[in-house]
Formats: structure tokens, C-alpha cells, sequence
């Protein structure tokens, strides 16, 4: 559950780096830290620089190299970045980078290596004539991405101050700061009443073996269809297109599974071999709008989330669903970096794969430092 901020200061868990403060723990299960400068002004000014030199690719729910927002970039930085133009490694967008990731594995306790290329995401202004919801994608961390162990969310944008975010630890935020917030509608809090506490955790847990399940309906099928001859095969995809949906197996032999939760799911009635969940979609798009409480923390530009999503032996925990909410019409956009480490597949799931990996977005850009 999320602790009172009374009890945060003395519950700090990571030792700053360059010149960081220290991280504040919002929640000790699931496992949720706060940093309130992991990233100083002038190196988020050079991130968010460095992005709109790139160029950015539109997101939707199919995206895996993010979860969440309109448009994305993913900065493709050599892990260790190799020796070579000393102008170009001084750069400020990608010596950013580079610092960041350090900061960040050295926060989450895992080495460089382990982190996949941060990606720079960009919200757009929130309006009821564009769109119904001002949250964004409702997911697990671990959504299409079978070894991923922590994330690191970092703000570039944002002014809210370590008190709004005090106050937004199971209270409503003021509504000055109600602007692209962070929301965890699964994570209990200290002013959370028993019944509502309950009430969340059976929802979370249900929509977790939810996905699961048809995930797993999906495999069988896609087993049956594999067991077809050759020349029927095609014939049966066409009558299970929902087949398509299926991610495909990683090159390590690990197929993903698509941890995300959307208006659509909260419709679907209770049916064999699956519990009715409610409305989980609904309570995120209420906690963006400021209408319940729980954990929500407001962005503050230069301060970054860390997420334990997943147990060593890459369990993924159904108590961290979370989402983004889009600042509200005539605001600025909401920007993020996130960073997603990987552990070690455990050896109970280590097989043979020949199907090759996804590839990367379009965005990546080839850094040459």
C-alpha cells in the first residue's frame, strides 16, 4: 500500500547520484519510488531537443515500444557508448541520454546493459471534441515486453512541487497540478477505506487473469491452427482473425502477452472460464479527472517514477496497472521518458524460437556516439 509522506522521508531507499535527492518510496507493495531530479533543467530541455530533431511516429494501442501517448521517439544509444567523435559525443541531447541511463540503472539496481533505448513520448492537449478520455493506454509495464523487471518514467514537463505531490498521495491533487498526471488506481493509500481498498484489489486481480485468459485462448487456438495441414491453414485463420491479435514469440522463445486494459474490456460481461472485472478503465479515467482519489502523482519537470514491475523471476504484478492522463485543452502537451530494464529469463522458460523478434519503430535513431 502507498505510505503517508510522514513516514516517506525516513523510508528512502535510493542513494542520490549527481547531485539528485534522494528517492521517496509512494508505495512498499507494489513497489513504487519517487526522485524528485534524476534529470537537472538544461539536460530536459536537451532531451526534448533532441527528440523534435529526430522526429516522432504516431502511437496507438498496437504500439509496443511505448504504453501510452500520441507520438513517440526512441533514442538508440550504444550500450557502452563506443569511443569516437569527440564533438559529437559532447553533444547535449544524447550526453543527456547517455547520463540518464545511468542514473536510471543505478537507481533500479540493474546495469546499463539491461535497459532497452529510452523513449521520448509526447501527449497532446486533452478536449472532449477530439476524444472521450483523458486517460491514456491502461497497462502493465511488463504489456508485450516478457522480460521486463523495472521502469524508470521520467517527467519533461510539468511544474508541479514535492507538496502537491505530498498532497497527492491518496488525496485529491489541487487542480492546478491536475495536468498530465501519473495515476495507479490499483494501489491502496492510507486514506482508503477498507471496502474501496477491497474493491480495487478484486478488480485489478480480475482483469489481470482476464488477459490472461485470453491470451491463453489464443495460444490454444493458434496451436490447433498450427496442427492443421499446410493447406488448410489459411482457411482458418480467416475464421479466427482474432488470431491476428496474438504477439508474436521473441527470438529468446518467450511469446509477450499484451497487458492492456481499454474502455472495451470494462464492457465485457462475466463468461466461462472468466470473472467479470468492472469498470477499471472508468475508475483510471476518474482518478485522471480529479473525481476519487488514490495514487496520483503529479509531474514535475526533471523528476522521474520507479516502477518494480515484476518479481526476479519475471512475474508481473497485477497490482501496477497505471496510466497517463492528457493535460487538459489550452496546456501545454505532456512529455516523458521512459526506460525499461529487462532481468534474466528464468531458466524454466528458456527454449528454442526461430521466429525472429519485432522490429523496432521507425522513429530510432542511429546515434553515433
Amino acid at each position: 500500500f502507498a505510505i503517508g509522506f510522514a513516514a516517506v522521508a525516513a523510508a528512502a531507499s535510493a542513494a542520490p547520484a549527481h547531485g539528485q535527492q534522494r528517492a521517496r518510496v509512494l508505495s512498499e507493495e507494489p513497489r513504487v519510488e519517487f526522485m524528485p531530479g534524476i534529470l537537472d533543467p538544461g539536460q530536459v530541455d536537451a532531451l526534448r531537443d533532441l527528440a523534435k530533431s529526430i522526429g516522432f511516429d504516431a502511437v496507438d494501442e498496437s504500439t509496443g515500444a511505448t504504453n501510452g501517448g500520441d507520438q513517440l521517439c526512441v533514442l538508440n544509444i550504444s550500450y557502452p557508448p563506443p569511443l569516437g567523435d569527440a564533438a559529437a559525443a559532447a553533444e547535449p541531447g544524447w550526453a543527456a541520454a547517455r547520463a540518464l541511463v545511468q542514473s536510471a540503472a543505478a537507481w533500479a539496481r540493474l546495469p546499463e546493459s539491461a535497459a532497452a533505448p529510452p523513449v521520448v513520448t509526447r501527449w497532446e492537449p486533452w478536449t472532449r471534441g477530439s476524444r472521450l478520455n483523458r486517460t491514456g493506454l491502461l497497462h502493465l509495464d511488463g504489456r508485450l515486453r516478457p522480460r521486463h523487471r523495472r521502469t524508470v518514467l521520467v517527467y519533461l514537463s510539468g511544474n508541479a512541487g514535492e507538496d502537491e505531490n505530498r498532497a497527492g498521495v491518496g488525496g485529491v491533487l489541487p487542480r492546478a497540478v491536475e495536468e498530465g498526471l501519473t495515476v495507479f488506481p490499483c494501489v491502496e493509500t492510507d486514506d482508503m477505506g477498507e471496502a474501496e481498498a477491497t474493491r480495487r484489489r478484486k478488480m485489478c486481480a480480475r482483469a489481470h487473469r482476464q488477459v490472461r485468459y485470453a491470451h491463453d485462448k489464443l495460444r490454444t487456438l493458434h496451436e490447433e491452427g498450427l496442427a492443421l495441414p499446410p493447406s488448410k491453414q489459411l482457411a482458418f485463420l480467416e475464421e479466427h482473425p482474432e488470431l491476428l491479435k496474438l504477439p508474436r514469440v521473441q527470438a529468446d522463445g518467450s511469446r509477450p502477452t499484451d497487458w492492456q486494459w481499454t474502455a472495451a474490456h470494462d464492457a465485457v460481461p462475466a463468461s466461462a472460464g472468466a470473472e467479470g472485472v468492472g469498470e477499471l478503465f472508468q475508475l483510471a479515467e476518474d482518478m485522471c479527472r480529479g473525481i476519487v482519489g488514490g495514487l496520483r502523482v503529479a509531474p514535475a519537470s526533471g523528476a522521474a517514477l520507479m516502477m518494480e514491475a515484476a518479481s526476479p523471476k519475471l512475474v508481473q504484478d497485477w497490482s501496477l496497472w497505471h496510466t497517463g492522463c492528457s493535460p487538459s485543452g489550452g496546456h501545454v502537451r505532456r512529455w516523458t521518458v521512459q526506460l525499461f530494464f529487462h532481468g534474466a529469463v528464468p531458466k524454466s522458460r528458456r527454449k528454442e524460437a526461430k521466429l525472429e523478434a519485432p522490429a523496432d519503430s521507425d522513429c530510432i535513431a542511429a546515434s553515433s556516439v
